[in-house]
């Protein structure tokens, strides 16, 4: 009997990513889509996802993307296995903080990540102050911040703040990166903080001085509570416009070589907090300094690039919930390879951020995609399907464009 593992996210590249690497390593994968309502608002969308189509899916199941409560129920309903424990991977902020705050519910059924099987912690580190506290405590360099509580929709920006900063919610669980900017004075300030408020009136925002980026990086590690894997090292060559706006379309993994000072730190910032699970750190580099960004407890959206450079993350994180060593498992990326999120780049395409030639020449430069795989077709050719309805869409929007004029 298999081995099961539920993968739970919101977006398709990120748990095909997941899918595969837990498909390959020989187990069966559930994966619970939380998606949203149709324009009618009240009809669930339950089309099927592309990462869905993969031959490593055995079923699929879908929840409201804001239903946690939903979440928990359903997981309960439809995944629990008399015959052994299931393990439970959340790929997402926010289904991270649904299986952390209901630990005592799942625990019995599923294993899932944990900090020292606190039910909460996670959701506790969450916090960005605290990270960025933390992260200084262990060496790492951050950037100045203040924060901004805000009750009710009626805060007090504190007097000592300075401009220019860049504001955003303290807590990562809130997430939504759309309409944050850098703000020069107080005025632009406050029409950030009334974006962010009118989705979450009471709300901790967090002011950090902004910083010319020259790099973005990010690494994407295992950690078994004490010992800290970090594999390689995630160059951002290109972002993500639109509706994917902080979205890595193209990057560069690599060698830990000539980053091992800063690789030691990063082990140093995860193995005191005590996590068990896949995790995410976003740093760049601003006037030749490396700077923390941010820390994210779950599987990273170019978690792939790892996978597909023969580190497999997520199954080490299966082996380690089941009490199995992972010393054979290769730990080490061993050279540098550029990857591609098609999905990032089509969308780009299609809202009209980048020509068909710079879309064309992203794919191709590629030497991994996250999803074209000859040994996993299906997905390719759904997308490659969803690429010729948006092209068809475009045409019609064209056309009756020309026919107005």
């Amino acid at each position: 009997m298999k081995q099961k593992v539920v993968i739970i996210g919101h977006g398709y590249t990120s748990r095909l990513g997941m899918i595969r690497a837990l498909g390959m390593a020989g187990y069966e994968v559930i994966v619970i889509v939380m998606t949203w309502y149709k324009r009618d608002g009240k009809t669930l969308d339950t089309s099927k996802p592309i990462d869905c189509y993969s031959k490593y899916v055995s079923r699929y199941l879908f929840n409201l993307a804001s239903d946690t409560e939903g979440l928990i129920g359903l997981l309960l309903r439809e995944c629990v296995d008399s015959n052994q424990k299931v393990v439970v991977i959340p790929d997402s902020d926010v289904s991270a903080a649904a299986i952390d705050m209901n630990q005592d519910k799942l625990s019995p059924y599923f294993l899932f990540p944990h900090i020292n099987k606190e039910q909460g912690a996670v959701v506790d580190w969450m916090d960005k102050t605290r990270q960025k506290t933390h992260a200084s405590e262990c060496g790492l360099t951050v950037a100045k911040s203040w924060t901004i509580h805000v009750v009710g929709g009626e805060y007090t920006i504190p007097n000592n703040l300075q401009y220019p900063c860049f504001p955003k919610p303290l807590a990562t669980i809130v997430g939504g990166k759309g309409g944050l900017k850098r703000c020069n004075n107080e005025p632009e300030l406050r029409e950030v903080i009334a974006m962010l408020v009118q989705k979450k009136p009471t709300i901790d925002i967090m002011a950090e001085e902004f910083r010319n980026i020259q790099t973005e990086y990010a690494v994407l590690g295992f950690s078994d509570g004490k010992d800290v894997v970090i594999p390689g090292i995630l160059e951002i060559l290109s972002m993500a416009n639109g509706g994917h706006f902080g979205v890595a379309k193209q990057g560069k993994i690599m060698p830990v070589q000539g980053y091992e000072e800063l690789v030691e730190k990063f082990k140093d910032f995860v193995g005191r907090i005590g996590f068990v699970g896949i995790f995410d750190i976003d740093f760049y580099k601003s006037d030749g300094e490396l700077f923390f960004g941010e820390l994210n407890l779950r599987y990273g959206g170019s978690g792939y690039a790892v996978t597909a450079s023969g580190v497999n993350l997520p199954e080490m994180l299966v082996k380690t919930l089941l009490g199995q060593s992972i010393e054979s498992l290769s730990k080490q990326v061993t050279k540098t390879l550029i990857y591609c999120n098609e999905r990032m780049c089509a969308d780009d395409w299609y809202g009209g951020y980048i020509g068909t030639v710079q879309f064309k020449k992203l794919l191709q430069s590629a030497n991994i995609s996250f999803i074209d795989d000859r040994d996993d077709e299906a997905p390719r050719k759904a997308f490659r399907r969803e690429k010729c309805d948006m092209i068809k869409n475009m045409k019609r929007i064209v056309k009756r464009l020309l026919i107005k004029r």
